[in-house]
């Protein structure tokens, strides 16, 4: 199953299999991760910190440090 069309956008199927809510905040690569961290806080329906959970799973389970790295500022970011 292709995670992205040919324009780079995420494919609906994409949404269904690894999105939260409704689809919403799917993250299934490095680039999904960053973009969720991004837009964390556009959705009335998740809260931010269930994302930062959420992409932070996918980090720890993909060895991907530079997600961590920008979860942990994220959190920080939030407090304030």
């Amino acid at each position: 199953m292709a995670m992205r069309t040919s324009k780079g956008n995420v494919t609906a199927q994409a949404r269904k299999k690894t999105g939260s809510t409704g689809g919403r905040y799917p993250v299934f690569d490095h680039k999904s991760a960053m973009a969720a961290i991004k837009l964390r806080h556009h959705s009335k329906a998740v809260s931010a910190g269930a994302v930062l959970a959420k992409v932070a799973r996918w980090a720890s389970a993909h060895s991907d440090k530079a997600v961590l790295k920008a979860v942990a500022a994220a959190r920080e970011a939030d407090k304030e």
